[in-house]
């Protein structure tokens, strides 16, 4: 699997089963346009062709302003003058390209090799049938991950694999990133667990300029957050698109997630749910709470202030607003804690000390897991069942990843303990 944000060599633990991650752009600051009213859905991918008439295909934001609007980076774009059409996400050019971005990293299945094979005529295909409303979805494969926690994972098979893309990189991504908060920061170009971390020390230095060691830390954890989002509401999320985009993204997604609740990560569509479910709760802690130290990935939120009052008041509205929305908090993983106290953010402790630097160390959970999937792939390499040289990828993609943070002490310990321990065991003396 590739991480959706290449320079990190972590973020292979919380991308999607098939891989893949959006391409496109988009810089966003605080203020965006409000998401708009819900409305009823339309079904039936055959209509998908005949909803482009004359008249145009819609946009994203509705005609009426608001104040959230109105304090956005630009004026909204009537629904009626979407310039992306159907044949952007069908068409054989669009998809072509969908299926070349889709195989990078993953051609050595043999799925995969045989579908870009034959790809022209595969494509073509794919495409006719997607215009006349004769495709069909193949069937799912299901497998379960452990890490970082265990899940059910969904993957498609990779002829949907690229229509999905197509409807993410060339419907979806384009007219609802901009409505999303600069702080959201999963899944998209430029940004990535990386980019988060990052955000999360900035909010905690602004923090140390007001109130110096004195600040708060609010975080919060949805408990089972892609296990418990209601299907009709999550399918509320692409309102935002024109009718014709919505019923074709909402029936890709029925159409390999049944009932009423609950999806398993492994489709790019469902990643932009996850990305976008919160999306309303986003601008109201930036706009409504004012929490200018706000910022979050996927479903693990962090709010920084100097007053401890108004984070306990800002907690109860998000656990209201998360039940409106289907979900609740996670007990055991919401808490408010000082700045100075270590803080647990996407694999590294925060804390800030008195002269207001903010270091980034590594959990001793990471170094445990660590050392115990290297010196798993040791013992698998060592018997042949794996290639030479896997352990020592493994490796390095850690090492790379912890040396982000501020754990020199740690990466040496690490480094002593690698040599004398797996090293040496391979016979691989690198001196």
């Amino acid at each position: 699997m590739r991480s959706a944000n290449r320079g990190n060599g972590n973020n292979v633990s919380v991308v999607n089963a098939s891989g893949n991650c959006n391409n496109n752009n988009a810089v966003n600051g605080y203020r965006a346009a409000a998401d708009r009213a819900w409305n009823e859905h339309l079904g039936g991918l055959h209509a998908v062709m005949v909803a482009q008439t004359s008249s145009g295909t819609r946009s994203l934001h509705p005609g009426a302003s608001s104040p959230e609007q109105g304090n956005g980076d630009g004026p909204c774009v009537p629904r009626d003058t979407c310039p992306i059409t159907a044949e952007d996400v069908i068409g054989f050019d669009a998809l072509w390209e969908s299926m070349m971005r889709s195989r990078e990293g993953v051609m050595w299945k043999g799925s995969v090799a045989s579908f870009c094979l034959n790809g022209a005529e595969n494509i073509s295909r794919l495409s006719a049938e997607l215009r006349d409303g004769t495709y069909k979805p193949g069937r799912n494969s299901c497998f379960r991950i452990t890490s970082p926690k265990p899940r059910n994972v969904v993957a498609q098979c990779f002829r949907d694999r690229v229509y999905h893309r197509s409807i993410v990189d060339n419907l979806v991504y384009p007219l609802m990133s901009p409505s999303w908060i600069y702080d959201n920061a999963a899944c998209q170009k430029g940004k990535g667990t990386d980019f988060a971390r990052e955000r999360f020390r900035k909010h905690l230095r602004d923090q140390y300029l007001t109130d110096g060691t004195g600040g708060w830390i609010l975080s919060v954890d949805v408990r089972g957050y892609y296990d418990n989002i209601p299907h009709d509401k999550a399918e509320r999320v692409f309102d935002r698109l024109p009718d014709w985009g919505r019923r074709m993204t909402v029936d890709a997604l029925r159409a390999h997630y049944p009932g009423e609740k609950g999806y398993n990560p492994g489709s790019d569509i469902v990643q932009m749910v996850g990305v976008g479910y919160l999306s309303a709760l986003d601008h109201y802690i930036k706009e409504g709470l004012r929490v200018r130290g706000y910022s979050r990935y996927m479903d693990d939120l962090r709010l920084v202030h100097g007053d401890r009052e108004r984070l306990e008041l800002c907690r109860d509205e998000i656990a209201r607003r998360l039940g409106d929305l289907g979900l609740q908090l996670h007990p055991a993983k919401t808490h408010i804690r000082p700045v100075a106290q270590a803080n647990t953010y996407l694999g590294f402790d925060f804390r800030m000390l008195r002269s207001g630097k903010v270091v980034m160390t590594l959990t001793s959970s990471n170094v445990k897991a660590m050392r115990r999937r290297v010196g798993r792939l040791a013992m698998l390499e060592e018997r042949g069942l794996r290639p030479a040289g896997t352990t020592d990828v493994a490796y390095s993609g850690w090492r790379a990843h912890a040396a982000k943070g501020d754990s020199l002490k740690v990466l040496r310990k690490c480094d002593e303990w690698y040599m004398n321990q797996i090293v040496r065991r391979l016979g691989n003396d690198q001196d």
